[in-house]
Order: C-alpha cells, then sequence, then structure tokens
C-alpha cells in the first residue's frame, strides 16, 4: 500500500465523493479513480461502491479505512515534527474537549501555548467523554482534555487525572424550584442532561432510590449545549452541573446550586493521550501547559 493510495482512500470518505475528494485533494478525477482501483488491485478487496450520489465504503473498505486514517494522520504530523524541527512553529493541532475543560483549563493553557507557538493550525472540537476516547483512537485528535463522572474504560488510550470538582443539582435562580429541599419536592420536575450514553437515567434512577423515591418521569436528553443553555434558561429544568461551572460569572447570575443531595460523584478533569501515538512537538508543547494550568487550579481549589 502507497501513501497516495491511502490519502486517496481518506479523502473520498471524508468527502462522499470521487470528485470532491480530487478538489481537496487538488487533483484530476482519474488520478484518484486509480490509486483506489490500484489499492483495491493490491489487497485484493473492493473498497468502495459507486452509488447515484457518490460512493459508498463496503464493509471491507469501513476497516482499511480506519487504519489509513491513523496511517495518514500519524504521517502528517512526522512531517509537522520535521517542519519544526527546522526551526518552524507551525503544522497542525486537534484538541477535543468537554464543554467543562473548555471553560476552565484549556483556556489559560491555549494562551500559554500560542506564545511559543504561535503559527500552529489550531482546531478545538468539542465532545463527550466517550467521543473523545472513539476520535482519539481513530487518529482524529491529537489529545484530549475531557470531566467526567468516574473511571474511564477502554484500551489504547491513557487517562491522566489531573483534578476534581464537587457537583451539585441545578436550576435558574427564578425557577419555583430554586426553592426545594429535597429530592421529593423534585419528582414532578423537568430533567434535562446532554449525555448520549444511558448513565445519566441510570445515575438519577440510582439516586432517588437510594432515598426510597420514584424516579423522575420527564427526562429529557439535549446533545446541542447551545440548547441545553437555552432550556435551563427558560423552562423550570433541573440539571447536573459542577459546583465550578455554576459559580463563575457569567453562570452565577442565572443559575443557583440546590441543596437536595450531598452524595453526587465529582467530575474528574482529565487528560487523554492516545498509548500508541506519538505526541508532536507542539502538542507536547500544549500537554505540557495543560499540567502546568492544572496543578494552578487544583492548587487554588484545595
Amino acid at each position: 500500500m502507497k501513501q497516495h493510495q491511502l490519502i486517496a482512500l481518506v479523502a473520498v470518505a471524508e468527502h462522499g465523493g470521487i470528485n470532491a475528494a480530487a478538489r481537496a485533494l487538488h487533483l484530476t478525477q482519474p488520478a484518484v479513480t486509480k490509486a483506489i482501483k490500484d489499492l483495491e488491485a493490491e489487497i485484493g478487496l473492493r473498497l468502495l461502491v459507486r452509488q447515484t450520489r457518490g460512493v459508498s465504503l463496503t464493509a471491507e473498505g469501513e476497516i482499511v479505512l480506519q487504519r489509513a486514517r491513523l496511517i495518514v494522520r500519524e504521517m502528517q504530523r512526522a512531517e509537522d515534527d520535521i517542519v519544526a524541527l527546522k526551526g518552524h512553529r507551525g503544522g497542525r493541532l486537534t484538541v477535543g474537549v468537554t464543554p467543562l475543560a473548555g471553560l476552565t483549563i484549556v483556556p489559560r493553557a491555549f494562551a500559554r501555548f500560542r506564545q511559543a507557538w504561535p503559527d500552529v493550525a489550531l482546531s478545538f472540537i468539542e465532545y463527550t467523554s466517550d467521543q473523545l476516547y472513539e476520535n482519539l483512537q481513530s487518529g482524529e485528535l491529537d489529545f484530549a482534555v475531557g470531566a467526567a463522572t468516574g473511571p474511564q474504560e477502554g484500551g489504547g488510550a491513557t487517562w491522566e487525572p489531573l483534578f476534581s470538582l464537587p457537583t451539585s443539582l441545578a436550576v435558574h435562580r427564578d425557577s419555583p424550584l430554586a426553592a426545594c429541599t429535597t429530592l421529593a419536592q423534585l419528582q414532578e420536575a423537568e430533567w434535562i442532561h446532554t449525555d448520549i450514553t444511558g448513565r445519566f437515567p441510570t445515575f438519577l434512577s440510582e439516586l432517588f432510590t437510594r432515598q426510597g423515591l420514584t424516579p423522575p418521569r420527564r427526562v429529557t436528553r439535549c446533545t446541542s449545549q447551545a440548547l441545553f443553555h437555552s432550556l435551563a434558561m427558560q423552562n423550570d429544568v433541573v440539571f447536573f452541573w459542577s459546583l465550578l461551572a455554576i459559580g463563575m460569572p457569567q453562570l452565577r447570575e442565572r443559575f443557583t446550586p440546590l441543596p437536595v443531595a450531598q452524595d453526587l460523584p465529582r467530575l474528574s478533569m482529565s487528560l487523554l493521550v492516545r498509548e500508541d501515538g506519538l505526541l508532536t512537538r507542539a502538542a507536547a508543547y500544549f500537554v505540557r501547559c495543560i499540567r502546568e494550568v492544572a496543578a494552578e487550579e487544583w492548587a487554588a481549589l484545595d
């Protein structure tokens, strides 16, 4: 397998067709088609199926694509490192974050990083903690910073705890629910969360069951952070947040914690790095900035 063949496969998958991939790669359509056909001939498997609108990958194509993405992105990172060794502070960096990481340590770490690496093309992409792991494994991310309520499992990635934060149930300050002092008063309330897994409903059920209560009936999942904020602002809803986020200047005038549960799990802020992935010089420096800021944040919280 040759590098240009793998690059063509990745481009076709990401852009949905031969023509679009050719435009993205600044190549002709026949050149991309030949690269794919040569790759298929070399490995003896059909990777793409032509359709009325673009192409789709076969099951074998999906498997080869996973490896191809890792190889192509690692080659790009190798090129960035070579450029850095020659004294140029450029390259590309893609960092995954959860919302709380974006509210806490990432902005300060970014400011420090930019002073030393002013020309790196940076991308911050927001995911849930589960999505961070998946995109780290695929090679999409150089590293990630995220918050989770417990230890994360799964081989292939290291989770380095940075600090932990207390949590609380919360509502809008003007909501009638702000006067609630027991979980029983929240049984008929509307609850919202951003979890894409089944963890939050399970957590909620266990929280109420421990006090001999029936879990709430109305639990709404909202994976849009913008809509989540609007729902919390404009409706009488209950949600689960870190006390640090609730106490931030832009949020504490809008939301208030509820003193109704004392045994809530803490949120652990962690650094995620793929076990088999080498960090570029730029990524390693950013990770250093993350650790420094995290140590300062923890000292302040402690």
